[in-house]
């Protein structure tokens, strides 16, 4: 414990941002906190110039940079339409030769005109028949080939911006059905279908991605006689990304303020227990400022003996290598250059209909 510092817990967490302009009290609390990362949702893009000001006040705040993110993939999933002409979605680019790259590149010019440097997407899972109304609704397709091509395009258009893709939801959404006795989402596929189709994309693309979003969903091939959240699941986290896929990037939860994920676990034990299976940072869309509840279920956690040290320095050690490819933004934007990609999205969207 004495070699971790409290600014070093705070690396571990992804937080939800509420504010929509800098101020005194944010800046006190991002002080205080230090995380590893910021997601903005739609209701705090004010104005092109409001964000890229946050951002770059955001960024030059005391700590290692911060990785600056929005869940961008068009569609219903679409908070640029703020700024841009509305973007179509995966599914709809995926039929289109080359469309998946392009709307990549848009979106990650997007992005990185306003300051940002991660994208929560692409979203690898496949279309089902669910019980979760959100599990399905905005996935490419159920051909877990056809979503690793569709899904491999986009991320490299927003590479090709400096935009780290973060896919999700590992291992897959797409057969959970809600478990009344468990209180959870449980997918019962059995193991070998599920290497077959929903972890294709993943066996596909994880050389190419810097991190994944691990779903809090449950899977009876892998945690079989008790339901626990993939988030939660040493057996998925290590198991089968680790060990199996050989995956050596970030791992990152699903928020933890998710409906079920809340009704069994506070935000300090739920951050507690993903760390201890194999989570990299823990993220938090902030639902009661309970990111400070995380820090300090984490630093209990250490104090305790319930994490161990070599736990969390392989966190920041992944976290650290991957916020390496991380450039500071500027701070300022050009209106020239937005009213310029704006008729880029315009063109791409007229071209699709065609």
């Amino acid at each position: 414990m004495s070699r971790l510092r409290t600014d070093d817990l705070g690396q571990l967490l992804f937080l939800g941002l509420d504010e929509d302009r800098w101020s005194a009290g944010l800046e006190k609390r991002l002080r205080a906190i230090r995380p590893g990362g910021i997601i903005f949702s739609q209701r705090t893009l004010r104005t092109p110039e409001s964000v890229a000001e946050l951002l770059g006040k955001i960024a030059r705040t005391p700590g290692a940079p911060p990785f600056l993110a929005l869940a961008e993939e068009g569609g219903t999933a679409d908070p640029l339409q703020e700024f841009f002409p509305p973007a179509p979605s995966l599914r709809a680019v995926d039929v289109k030769e080359n469309a998946a790259a392009k709307l990549g590149e848009l979106i990650g010019a997007g992005m990185k005109l306003l300051g940002f440097n991660t994208n929560f997407a692409p979203r690898l899972d496949l279309s089902a028949d669910s019980s979760d109304p959100a599990a399905g609704a905005r996935a490419i397709g159920l051909d877990g080939l056809q979503v690793a091509k569709c899904g491999g395009d986009f991320m490299r258009g927003l590479q090709r911006h400096n935009i780290l893709p973060c896919a999700k939801h590992f291992p897959g959404f797409g057969s959970a059905r809600m478990d009344s006795q468990a209180g959870l989402y449980l997918s019962g596929k059995p193991m070998a279908p599920m290497w077959r189709e929903d972890l294709v994309p993943y066996r596909k693309l994880l050389r190419q991605l810097p991190m994944v979003m691990v779903s809090h969903h449950a899977y009876k091939a892998y945690d079989f006689d008790i339901a626990l959240p993939a988030i939660h699941s040493a057996n998925v986290l290590h198991g089968l990304l680790r060990v199996k896929l050989l995956y050596h990037g970030l791992a990152m939860t699903s928020d933890l303020e998710s409906e079920h994920i809340r009704q069994k676990f506070g935000p300090a034990d739920a951050s507690v227990l993903s760390i201890n299976a194999g989570c990299d940072m823990v993220f938090t869309s902030n639902r009661k400022n309970s990111a400070e509840s995380v820090i300090e279920g984490l630093r209990n956690g250490l104090e305790s003996g319930r994490i161990s040290t070599s736990r969390v320095a392989q966190a920041l050690q992944r976290i650290r290598g991957v916020k390496k490819a991380l450039a500071a933004p500027s701070g300022k934007i050009s209106m020239k250059a937005l009213k310029e990609l704006g008729k880029e999205f315009k063109e791409f969207s007229n071209h699709l209909k065609t």
